[in-house]
Parts: structure tokens; C-alpha cells; sequence
């Protein structure tokens, strides 16, 4: 799908909106505990969800970019009931990072898939994009 001038400005006022509405997670703790996953939301995480890489992975899902900040404006909620499909390390120069996959399903059967990176104690961040398919 190409984007045009008009589909950048709407997804700017979004990208706007949900900034707005997603300061009340800033500083706050997301967690797993079964999975040992534990980072504090931050404006990286913001950045990461209502960046065009992440819209663009839900458009080619078949969602709008409506539907995307729609699920991200409940990110806590969903990355809460998820589940970790995939774990791996990374290793580079100055940390090491562990990466997960979150998956969780609304109850409009719309997959939510998390990719998390988390390093040192409490630092990471959350993205996230939309699918019809859950595998």
C-alpha cells in the first residue's frame, strides 16, 4: 500500500492522540512474572508503537492505522494477558538484550503481537502490531 500526503497527516494526528493518552503508562512497570519480563514503559515505547514501520506491519495485516492506535491505547491491558511465543538473546558491545515475542487476542479475535527488548534492570521497550493470524 502507498500512503499519500493526506494518509500521513491522519496518521500524524493519531500518532499525536495516542502520545497524549499513552503518558498515564509512562514510568510504569510492565511485567510478566511467569516469564521473568519486567521493563518501565517509556517514551521509546511511544516512539516504537506510533513509529511508520509499526503502522505499516498492521496496514499490511488489513488494519487501519484507526486500528492500530485503537489496540495501542490499551498496550498495558494487552501485553498484561499476552502470552511469550518466542525469547532469544542478542548480544552487542555495550549490553546484552533479551528479546520476546508477546502475542494476545481481543476479544474481536484481532492478534496483538508485542515484539519487547529489555537489558539492565527495568530498561526495554515495547512495540506492537496487528494481525488476523495467530500463529
Amino acid at each position: 500500500m502507498v500512503l499519500t500526503v493526506g494518509d500521513f497527516d491522519r496518521i500524524e494526528k493519531l500518532r499525536n492522540k495516542f502520545r497524549q493518552r499513552a503518558g498515564v503508562h509512562r514510568k510504569k512497570l510492565f511485567e510478566l512474572k511467569e516469564n521473568g519480563l519486567a521493563f518501565v514503559f517509556n517514551r521509546l515505547s511511544i516512539n516504537k508503537i506510533g513509529c511508520i514501520k509499526s503502522i505499516m506491519n498492521s496496514i499490511k495485516n488489513g488494519f487501519t492505522p484507526e486500528d492500530h492506535f485503537k489496540a495501542a491505547e490499551r498496550i498495558k491491558e494487552l501485553f498484561e494477558h499476552s502470552i511469550v511465543i518466542e525469547q532469544h538473546y542478542e548480544t552487542k558491545k555495550i549490553r546484552t538484550e533479551t528479546h520476546y515475542l508477546c502475542l494476545s487476542k481481543t476479544e474481536d479475535n484481532v492478534y496483538v503481537y508485542m515484539p519487547v527488548v529489555t537489558w539492565g534492570k527495568g530498561e526495554g521497550y515495547i512495540d506492537l502490531y496487528l494481525s488476523k493470524d495467530g500463529e
